[in-house]
């Protein structure tokens, strides 16, 4: 008998635990499909496509079943299915679509139509939160290392300057040159810096924006 019972009169405390054993479960398998004769010897089908669903969305049945076709375990279809359109049921709420989102995931599958919308709107929100927050660490990022790179400059700077004493007139105009060019690579550091600075100001503008306009419309962040 299956254990994920006959309706929607299932114990919510049971579901709950459910939910929690089946997302643990799928972090084990997510990261690959090959599955063990072991495992295949005693696969719940129907545990399965929830877990897989309720993980990511995603439809992990043909990888699935083609490791345990090699090891001689039949794969069921069926019962993989259902569970996958109860685990989408899990997956495609709004506060999950958000939270998803947040941490930079992509989703390129289809939700159940009645969740579809809020889905989608959640996952939108979260998405924009989540590129301002990446290009607001980047920037970030970037600007701890535009000191040590003109501090490199200024230092090929000096020794060039220094060692072109007694050279002869092309070699000094070589190094001439490579000065010329150090310091207008030195520039364009300082500018960037500079357009850096203004595009920090914005991204942290830009995302108490979104703060407001979102809140916690669909889950806290």
């Amino acid at each position: 008998m299956s254990i994920f019972g006959t309706g929607m009169g299932m114990d919510m405390n049971l579901r709950t635990m459910f939910v929690v054993g089946a997302l643990a479960f799928a972090g084990v398998l997510a990261g690959c499909e090959t599955m063990s004769a072991e495992e295949c010897a005693v696969a719940d089908w129907r545990y399965l496509g929830f877990s897989d669903a309720s993980a990511n969305g995603s439809d992990r049945f043909g990888a699935r079943a083609e490791s345990c076709g090699e090891k001689g375990f039949a794969a069921d279809a069926r019962a993989y299915a259902a569970g996958f359109a109860e685990g989408m049921h899990q997956f495609c709420q709004p506060s999950n679509a958000f939270n998803y989102a947040l941490r930079g995931s992509t989703f390129n599958g289809a939700c159940p139509a009645e969740l579809q919308g809020n889905f989608f709107a959640a996952y939108g929100d979260g998405r924009r939160i989540y590129e301002a927050r990446y290009e607001l660490e980047q920037a970030r990022n970037r600007l701890t290392v535009i000191p040590g790179e003109i501090e490199d400059i200024d230092d090929d700077i000096r020794a060039k300057l220094d060692s072109v004493r007694g050279q002869p007139q092309a070699d000094r105009e070589r190094i001439q040159r490579e000065v010329d060019d150090l310091r207008r690579e030195r520039r364009e550091l300082v500018e960037e810096r500079r357009d850096l600075d203004a595009r920090l100001v914005y991204l942290e503008r830009r995302i108490n924006d979104l703060r407001y306009e979102i809140g916690n419309r669909w889950a806290p962040w």
